[in-house]
Order: structure tokens, then sequence, then C-alpha cells
């Protein structure tokens, strides 16, 4: 009996802990507000347990284990077995039933809350395997009172469910994306600065996104995309050709060139690594004569990877791909299943820059139940409370566009939160905006100092952005609104926003506009809601953001 109420009180801490995530959740807590729903539920909860514990110490007779009390077991006879009086009998069952509803009941609601499809699915799974472990706990009991033990069985059949409960747990995205586990932005961002990047894909999808954008940025301005694929060419030029690249008139101007991987290598086999690096050395010297502004080499590997593998892992981080005045941008690409060895990706990522897209493709969007590709290109208004975590959104926001090759673009002030967050971050083009300046001014490679007030000048320096990276995916985030309020007024804070909009309206620029709802009245939160396609709200209490449809702007 005490075995039955501590696994009970344990089980239903931890769905409760689940459900309040990422609110703490304690005993202390609990009776510190006794009346608060998930609390009063939990209390409840822990009755019978406790009933069941105290009755089989008070009252020993409530325990029937004489030696002449015998039960049949299905598979193997008569044996001496436990009997239960009555009370213990109604209590012991009305454990069994918390054990089975109480859990149910909070992860059923704990699942409607949430929008992440592998999130819900692993939820019912958890919550449909301990409600079959329960019942069938109730309906084995309850024979052995009766004098037909199959105990022996169900224990079985739990032990199945137990380990299908787990596999649910092990999925490889589910508790990183339950907790809003983020991984480092260092991660995500300090690629987007290398010359060398190795990609690592989970599916066709996901692959030909990012290598679209890829080819799209390396044929702009005069620059040439050597890409070295790896199965048909025809597959390539159609996937490319679906997602935006124009195929056939890049190749007609020489600005994008299709060769097998096999004839970058001699081989299919990969058997001569210093004839590959000798090839690319050529085609360098060759676009410089041909006086191209940049050039792009995508190396497409997919599921080869060669074997000694550290010898292979040091060919790929060989510094002989790039050159040293960053004219050269090499990107190589790889299944996810190619790296099956135990720490085999872990030494690649020792030596090289790595962009794994398994984990954090649609780090952002499946919290929210589109996909990444609903979300891009579109104009979001993201309605936050100072007190919340709404930095991390923000940082999912960002892994989520460094992951998919998109250019980030953030303008904030120093004193912000979100700038304790990625103000330092290499790979994101930053503006900061201050008083101590009239006039744009460097202050590194990828920052700028923006004067605070004069909203032409940080509209002149978004359009010369977008420009710059005109045939790049950008994603922008302005933080925040309500600075703009507070600084321009409302009018004119809002022709600025407006303005913005329309410099932003290309589908390749997604554009977050953060507003701290709080501190404006709701007409004025109105005013701003109407120009955005989508607005996203953090709201107190809520596990994740709500985002929902708006009104499209006017203007465009």
């Amino acid at each position: 009996m005490a075995a039955a109420a501590i696994i009970t009180t344990i089980w239903g801490q931890l769905v409760t802990r689940l459900y309040l995530y990422p609110e703490k959740f304690t005993l202390r807590s609990t009776l510190a507000n006794p009346l608060r729903r998930i609390h009063l539920a939990y209390l409840l909860y822990l009755l019978p347990g406790m009933s069941v514990v105290t009755l089989s110490w008070a009252q020993p007779s409530s325990i029937d284990s004489s030696p002449n009390r015998e039960a049949l077991y299905i598979f193997g006879g008569y044996f001496r077995s436990v009997a239960y009086s009555p009370l213990m009998l109604i209590l012991a069952a009305t454990l069994i039933i918390a054990f089975t509803i109480f859990p149910l009941l909070v992860l059923s609601r704990l699942r409607a809350q949430l929008k992440d499809r592998e999130i819900r699915d692993s939820l019912r799974i958890i919550a449909s395997s301990f409600a079959l472990i329960a019942t069938l706990l109730l309906i084995g009991n309850a024979l052995s009172n009766f004098g037909y033990s199959v105990l022996g069985s169900v224990h079985f059949i739990s032990l199945i469910l137990l380990i299908v409960a787990v596999q649910a747990f092990k999925k490889p995205t589910f508790l990183k994306a339950f907790l809003g586990v983020l991984p480092s932005l260092e991660a995500y961002a300090s690629p987007m600065k290398s010359d060398q990047v190795v990609l690592v894909y989970k599916d066709e999808e996901s692959r030909f996104h990012a290598l679209s954008r890829f080819v799209n940025e390396g044929v702009s301005k005069e620059g040439l995309v050597l890409y070295f694929y790896n199965g048909d060419e025809t597959d390539v030029r159609e996937e490319l050709s679906r997602l935006g690249v124009n195929v056939k008139l890049h190749m007609t101007k020489g600005n994008l060139r299709l060769i097998s991987l096999g004839n970058l290598y001699q081989s299919k086999a990969l058997i001569d690594e210093e004839a590959a690096i000798s090839t690319c050395g050529r085609i360098v010297e060759e676009s410089r004569t041909l006086r191209r502004n940049r050039l792009s080499i995508l190396i497409e590997y997919g599921d080869i990877v060669k074997r000694p593998y550290q010898k292979f892992v040091s060919h790929l981080a060989d510094p002989r791909w790039t050159s040293p005045d960053h004219y050269v941008k090499v990107l190589m690409t790889f299944a996810k299943h190619a790296f099956e060895g135990q720490g085999q990706l872990d030494l690649l990522k020792s030596k090289v820059p790595v962009l794994d897209l398994t984990e954090s493709g649609n780090f952002f969007s499946r919290t929210v139940g589109f996909s990444h590709d609903e979300i891009a290109g579109k104009k979001i208004l993201f309605e936050f409370d100072p007190l919340l975590d709404y930095e991390r959104v923000l940082r999912s926001i960002i892994v989520e566009a460094a992951s998919n090759l998109e250019r980030i673009v953030l303008f904030t002030r120093r004193e912000s939160p979100v700038y304790s967050i990625v103000g330092e971050e290499p790979g994101i083009r930053l503006f900061i905006l201050t008083s101590r300046v009239s006039y744009p001014r460097p202050e590194g490679e990828s920052r700028f100092l923006l004067p605070a007030y004069d909203s032409s000048q940080i509209l002149d320096s978004l359009l010369k952005t977008i420009e710059a990276y005109s045939n790049s995916s950008l994603t922008i985030i302005f933080d925040s609104v309500s600075h703009f309020i507070l600084t321009l007024g409302t009018e004119r804070a809002h022709s600025f926003v407006r303005q913005a909009l329309e410099l932003t309206v290309s589908n390749k620029i997604t554009a977050v506009f953060l507003i701290n709802s709080g501190a404006h009245d709701k007409k004025t939160v109105s005013m701003f809601e109407s120009l955005f396609d989508l607005e996203l709200a953090l709201e107190s209490g809520a596990r994740v953001p709500e985002i929902r449809r708006g009104v499209a702007p006017q203007a465009y």
C-alpha cells in the first residue's frame, strides 16, 4: 500500500510539473494557494493514497494475509494470496482510479494547449499508456480479491506499455521542444559569417529550401555558383525551380553551373581528396579571371562519408577550400543518417561550422502550429509582456531563421533585454538605436549606430540593407514599436511602421515588430495590429505564444 501511494504521488507530481512548466511547482506552493484549480485537483488526487496507507497501519485486519487464503493463478494453479476488507478494497480502487483519471485529464488539458504535432502525439501516447496500465491494475487487483490472480500477466503488459511511453519521451526533439530548450544562438548565427559551412538536413524538403537560398544569394550581383550534385540533375533543376531559382536563366548567363559530384573527386567513391581541392583552386582562378564578384561552391555529399572518418573530416575542414580575402563561400551538405557512428557529428562540429537542420529548422513555427514556409515572408506583430519570458520566443525565431540560411537584421537599443541575448552574436546585422549620434555610424563589421529619434535615417538604413541582400531571404526584427510610440508619438510611430512594412513587402522578408501591449491602451494596439499579417501574443499563464491571423495592410 505504501509503495502504491508513493508511485501515485510521484506520477501525479510529474504530470502537474509538466502542466505548470515553466512555473515552479512545490508542495509548499500548493498548500499556500490550495484553491487554485490545478492545486486543488492535485491535493484531492493525494487523498486516496494517504487513506490506504493510514488504514493499512491503523487497522491491520483490513488486509487479510492468513495462510488459508488462496487464489487461482491462471498459469500456475492455487497459491497463497492476499485479500482486502470492503473498505480497503474501495480505497484501493479509488487510488487506482485517481491514478488513471488525474494524469489523463491533466495531460489531455496540457495537450490541448500545445500546437506542436510531435508533442501532442507524444503526450497522447504517454497519457494513454498510463491510463491502460492503471485500468489493468484495477482489474487485476479486483480479480485477485475474488480468488483469481492475473497480476503476473498484468505486470508484464504494464512493462510493455511503460516501454511504449518511454519511447514517446525519447523522440529526439520532444523534450527540447516541450520544455522550450533552445540551442545556442552561436551555433546558428556563427556559420552565417563563415566562409565554409557544413549543413546537415533531415529530409529533401529542408535540404532544397536551404540550398535554393544559398544559390539565389550566390548568383546575385555577378556572382558564380558551382553546384556539385549527388544524384539526378533533372531532380535538382526541378526542385530549385520550384523554390524560386530561375535555373534556365542563370545557367544561360553563366551564373550557375550544375556538375556531377564524381567530376569533382574523379570518382563517386571519393578516392582523391587532393583532386577535389585542386579542382576548386582552378575554378577560383577562372572565376577571378572572368571578374566575378564572388564564387559560391555547393557540394552535395548526401549519405557519402569516407573512412577513415577522422581523415575525411580533416579533408572537409581543409582551409584551402576558401580564400583569405573571403572571395569563396563553400556549403557542404550531408543527410542526417550519414553520421550514424557515435561522436561523428561532434567531431565534425569541432573542426568546421555546422548548421544542423534536424533540430531547429522549424523550432519556432512548430510551437505555434505552423510550418516555416507558412511563417516565412509574413509581417508579424509580437505582443509581449516584459515580465514574461518573451526573449526565449525571440531567440527561437532567430535560431529558426539562421538554420534556414536567412540573414538576420535587428534594430534594438543597448538597454533592451533583446540586446543582451543577441547583441554580441556574430552573423547578425545589428542596428543600435541611440541618442548619442545624429547620423549613422559603423561600430564594427555588422554593427551600426543609428539616431533613435530620426525615423527617416532608420528607414534609409533599412532600405539599404534590403538592397544589399536583395537576393537573400531576410528576417528583420524591430525592438520595439513601443519605443517609437513613446519617442515619436502614436501617429508618427504608426506612419513609421507602415513605411517600414512597405519596404519589406517582398515574400523573402519576414518582419517581426515587438510591442509591449500592456504599455498602451487597446485602441493604440489595435491601430498597429491592422498593419500586420499575423499577431503573436505571449500571455501570462500560456505555455506557448498564441498566433492569430490579422488583417492584411491596405497599403499592399
